[in-house]
């Protein structure tokens, strides 16, 4: 480690210590009862591996390792804001990373953390959780788990889906609990193969927020409960249409006339066949492969699309309306045939997703001025990829 690191690493451990108590104060202010139960004391290097439910994620793990300074993967697209990408790495120093890779730099970086003894956080979903349940795990993580030679610990976080769900305008107050699950010594890893690695971090990390509520129900109150949702539950159970629903305060309609309430038990009540978000969200995955081969489009105004340079330069390709059909995207005189676009990735930042794909030409992102879901872009997106493989 050279001079210059060596001071980035002590200004990083102090304002770690330093910022203990602000950071708990502040979480507790903003979410409500928060009890994030502190993490055994390791000795030198380890790698933390917790599930990734909410936007406050980091925080509550930062919490619970008061004393022990680590350093958080995390997606690129939290540096493209220039002043609040340059504090960020000035106070915490993340390690960025593009959307739903472990490139060969963000690997390297991370290791060569691990060989001076510091601590790395990564959220091995990659992507927070839609529906409240633990999503699958990056497929690279357990090779670089088995390779990095520290142990990992698995530290599982329930309540933050129904406090801040990914698909919400708002915030909800209830309890939220973290606690380590396990420690995995570097001898265990190595007598494990990735499958096997991968299914225990994947048990350690389960969380079913709708099975925990119907369980032990806890309140989560909040304001506008169900604005939002149409970006996670994008085709109506009762008219078969795509995109016609909407969030309206408590209230999840859909133009044929279908209503639902959502309440602050997380649970719908009302005209939908369907008493959870999860369950919801099931049926719609079951039926997009359907859609997509009937050859269905989607089109939706107030769409952007833009070109991302090297150094987060943005360019604005084109905006108006955009199409996705089995042919491919467009917008305006911008079209990216099918066969040319990678598999897109959803990005979530300050409440707004966008979606990620490259191309030939470089990374590309779709973004939208109003409310159409974002979500349903890529996942028909990748129905249509999956239809052109065969």
């Amino acid at each position: 480690m050279d001079r210059k690191q060596r001071r980035t690493l002590h200004r990083h451990r102090f304002l770690w210590r330093l910022l203990q108590g602000p950071i708990r104060l502040i979480m507790r202010l903003h979410y409500g009862p928060m009890r994030m139960e502190r993490a055994p004391e390791l000795e030198g290097a380890y790698i933390v591996l917790p599930n990734h439910t909410c936007g406050g994620d980091q925080f509550f793990v930062a919490v619970a390792f008061p004393r022990k300074q680590m350093y958080f993967v995390a997606s690129e697209h939290a540096f493209r804001k220039k002043l609040m990408g340059a504090l960020m790495r000035w106070v915490f120093g993340p390690i960025p990373r593009a959307k739903g890779t472990l490139a060969a730099g963000t690997t390297k970086t991370l290791l060569r953390w691990l060989k001076e003894g510091v601590p790395i956080c990564i959220f091995p979903e990659g992507n927070r959780t839609w529906d409240g349940r633990t999503g699958p795990l990056h497929p690279t993580t357990a090779k670089l788990l088995r390779a990095a030679g520290v142990p990992v610990m698995t530290y599982r976080i329930e309540g933050g889906y129904l406090s801040d769900p990914r698909w919400s305008k708002s915030l909800r107050r209830g309890k939220i609990h973290g606690e380590t699950v396990n420690v995995y010594s570097p001898e265990e890893l190595k007598k494990m193969s990735p499958e096997e690695i991968s299914a225990r971090i994947a048990e350690d990390l389960w969380v079913d927020a709708a099975a925990g509520q119907e369980k032990e129900p806890v309140s989560f109150r909040g304001k506008r409960m169900a604005e939002g949702l149409e970006e996670a539950l994008f085709l109506c159970p009762s008219c078969g249409g795509l995109g016609t629903l909407r969030g309206e305060g408590n209230d999840f309609c859909c133009t044929c006339g279908l209503r639902a309430t959502y309440d602050e038990f997380g649970f719908l009540h009302g005209d939908a066949p369907f008493r959870t978000v999860a369950a919801w969200n099931d049926w719609q995955l079951r039926r997009l492969p359907a859609l997509a081969a009937q050859g269905i489009t989607l089109s939706d105004e107030g769409a952007e699309l833009w070109k991302i340079h090297e150094g987060f330069r943005e360019e604005l390709l084109a905006e108006g309306r955009v199409t996705l059909d089995s042919a491919g995207l467009r917008l305006g005189p911008v079209s990216f045939p099918l066969g040319d676009m990678g598999d897109a990735e959803l990005c979530h930042l300050a409440g707004r997703e966008t979606m990620v794909f490259t191309v030939p030409e470089g990374n590309i992102e779709l973004r939208f001025r109003g409310s159409p879901s974002r979500r349903k872009y890529q996942l028909l997106l990748k129905e249509f990829k999956a239809l052109g493989t065969e």
